[in-house]
C-alpha cells in the first residue's frame, strides 16, 4: 500500500498544485482523475496506471517543463508492446490487456469514459489486430476510419419538422383566454407561416411576422373564445422554408 502511495501522490499533486509540471491549454481529462483513486484500491493494475500518466505525458496534455511545452511534437505513447504516432489507435494498443483479462461487456463499461471505446473492441475482434507487417499502424488506423465511418451512417438520421406548442393559456373574461405558444422550425428556416389557433367555438389565423432560423422557436400571444381550454389546438396551416 506504501509503493502505491508513492505513485497516487505525484499525480494527486498535479491535479491539484501543478507541482513541478505545466500543462496544455485544455484541462486534464475528468477520467484520468479517477485512475488515481482506482489504483488505491485494487480496481486497476500498477500498468493501467502508470499508463494513464503516460499517456497525458506523451500526447502533450501535461509537459514535464516549459522548454518542453513549446516544443511542438506528434502526440505518441510508448508502451513495452508498440509505439506509434496515432493517439486513437496508441489508445486502443494500452487497453487491449485490460479487454483480455476482463471480457467485452466489462471492458466497455470501465472504460465508457473513451467516446471510442467500441471502434477498440471492432478492431480487437478484426483479423487486422494481428497483423505484424511494417504498415501495421496506417492499416489499423485505415480499419479505424472505416469502422468510424460506418457508426456515423448506421445512426438514424432524424429528421425535424416545424411545430407549434402551447405554452399557456389564460382566463382573460368569461370563456375568452389569452393563447401563448411557440412556433418552432425544424432544419430548415421558416421564412413564413400561418398557424390555425381553434377551439370548439372560434378559429383565428395567425401569421408569423419575423423569420424562424433553424431549430429555433418565436413566441406568440393571441387571443381566443372557447368553452374549454383542453379543446383549444394549434396547426401549421402554411409555411415557407428557405
Amino acid at each position: 500500500m506504501m509503493n502505491k502511495l508513492f505513485l497516487v501522490i505525484p499525480l494527486l499533486l498535479v491535479l491539484t498544485l501543478g507541482v513541478s509540471f505545466t500543462y496544455a491549454e485544455s484541462i486534464i481529462p475528468g477520467w484520468i482523475k479517477n485512475t488515481a483513486l482506482w489504483y488505491g484500491q485494487d480496481k486497476i493494475s500498477e500498468k493501467e496506471y502508470l499508463e494513464s500518466l503516460r499517456y497525458l505525458i506523451n500526447n502533450k496534455i501535461l509537459f514535464l517543463d516549459e522548454a518542453e511545452k513549446n516544443t511542438v511534437l506528434d502526440p505518441t505513447i510508448t508502451s513495452n508492446e508498440v509505439s506509434v504516432t496515432k493517439p486513437r489507435i496508441n489508445q486502443c494498443s494500452t487497453l487491449y490487456q485490460s479487454y483480455k483479462n476482463i471480457g467485452k461487456a466489462q471492458f466497455i463499461a470501465k472504460y465508457e469514459h473513451v467516446n471510442y471505446i467500441n471502434i477498440c473492441v471492432k478492431l480487437y475482434q478484426d483479423p487486422i489486430w494481428n497483423y505484424q507487417g511494417g504498415d501495421r499502424l496506417e492499416q489499423l488506423n485505415a480499419k479505424f476510419i472505416e469502422f468510424e465511418q460506418k457508426a456515423k451512417e448506421s445512426k438514424p438520421k432524424l429528421s425535424y419538422e416545424p411545430s407549434v406548442k402551447i405554452l399557456s393559456t389564460t382566463k382573460i373574461g368569461e370563456g375568452k383566454y389569452d393563447v401563448k405558444f411557440n412556433v418552432c422550425a425544424g432544419d430548415k428556416k421558416i421564412d413564413k407561416a400561418k398557424v390555425l389557433v381553434k377551439s370548439a367555438i372560434e378559429s383565428i389565423q395567425v401569421g408569423t411576422n419575423k423569420d424562424i432560423p433553424e431549430n429555433v422557436c418565436r413566441t406568440y400571444v393571441t387571443q381566443l373564445h372557447a368553452n374549454n381550454v383542453a379543446n383549444i389546438q394549434i396547426t401549421i396551416l402554411e409555411q415557407v422554408l428557405e
